[in-house]
Order: C-alpha cells, then structure tokens, then sequence
C-alpha cells in the first residue's frame, strides 16, 4: 500500500513540477507579447501623426531568376502572377512570368512598381499591418492568461483530476477558439490546421473531464 501511495506521490510531484516551468515560461511570454503590444500600438500613433506629404515614393524593380534543370521542379517553384493594389490609381503592383527553356530550365520575370506612394497611403498600410498585429497579439495574451491559469492549478494540485484543474483546462480550450475562428477569417494557410488542432485539443479535455468523473465516482464507491 505504501508503495501505491509513494507512487502517486511521484507522479503527481512530477504534474506539479510540469505546472511550475509551464508556468515560468508563460510568465515570459506574457511579457514578450505585452511588449510587442505596447511597441505596435506607439506605432500606430506614431503613423497618425504623419502628415500627408511626408513621403512620395515611385520605385520599380525589375530582376531573374533562373532555374537550371538539374534542380528538381517543386524545389524551386515562383507562381506566375499579376496584381495590382488601388482602385484610381495603381499604387503597387506586382508580376511575374514563367518562362521554360528548351533545355528544361526555367527562367522567372519578376517586376514590382510603386507609383505615388503618398504620406496617406503609408498610413492606411501601416494602420492594417498594426490593427493585425495588435488583434494577433491581444488574442494570443488572453491565451497565455488561460494557460498560466491552468499551469498554475497543476503546481498546486494534489492530483490533475482535481475540480480546479479541470475548470482551468476547460476555460483554456475555449479560450483558443477565437484564435481559431482569427485564423480561419485572415485567410491563412494554416487556418484549417489551427481550426483541426483546436477541435483536437476540445476533444481531449471533453476525454479528461470524462476520465475525472469516472475517477470521482470510483473514489467515492471506494
């Protein structure tokens, strides 16, 4: 029987030591993103106090890059392509053709032009670059408080299938669906991924919370 409890004892030494670094390292992270939310918000001020006329760029970059055949295609791959960004006029835009060689090679035209790039316009970039930047990282914090919640619920547990632990897991798998839904609207790649992760992280804490109440009606059969 002693040998059972020293055991237990162990292993839930062992929970509480994994809740302690958990913990350290969501300390630094929290500040690290309140840093970088403070530095993208003074940005954004800093932007609105520039006047309209303070830059006016016209740049056009032209280059190649050539490909030799021996490289294996889907090494090196550039997507033809051909945008423009402004409605009255164009103030960016971007191309690049694919050209391949007799000889299996493949050439890349790539072009980039800015044309009036005015004070305004740098504004209107810079303010959707820092309201992403902000919504990332305000998301991102409020995970990291919902973690360091439950990191700090398994340093003090007597066994992870305590009510607070449980209560502290749930609340920090809700809390990673807006960043889900987040990465679902901004279109990215690895949004289906992030969305699959969540759903798979919900799932295993719906398990957990289903394994604590079998060991809570165990207990009290015992």
């Amino acid at each position: 029987m002693d040998n059972v409890v020293t055991a237990k004892d162990k292993n839930v030494k062992k929970v509480n030591d994994l809740g302690r670094i958990s913990r350290i390292l969501l300390n630094i992270s929290q500040v690290i993103t309140i840093v970088g939310l403070v530095i993208a918000i003074a940005l954004g001020c800093y932007f609105l106090t520039l006047s309209n006329d303070t830059v006016h760029v016209n740049a056009e970059l032209k280059g190649k890059i050539s490909v030799s055949e021996s490289v294996p295609e889907n090494m090196i791959k550039v997507d033809e392509s051909d945008f423009h960004i402004g409605k009255e006029r164009e103030l960016f835009k971007y191309a690049a053709k694919e050209i391949k060689n007799d000889n299996g090679s493949m050439d890349y035209d790539i072009s980039a032009l800015l044309k009036d790039l005015t004070g305004k316009d740098l504004k209107y970039v810079a303010w959707g670059i820092v309201l992403l930047t902000v919504v990332t990282l305000a998301i991102l914090l409020v995970i990291i408080i919902f973690a360091k919640r439950l990191a700090k619920a398994l340093e003090k547990c007597e066994s992870p299938f305590e009510e607070n632990v449980i209560s502290k897991m749930k609340a920090f798998g809700f809390s990673l669906i807006p960043w889900a839904a987040f990465k679902l609207i901004i279109g990215n790649i690895g949004g289906l991924t992030t969305v699959m992760f969540v759903l798979a992280m919900l799932m295993f804490i719906a398990i957990f919370n289903y394994g604590a109440k079998l060991q809570k009606e165990s207990d009290e059969t015992l």
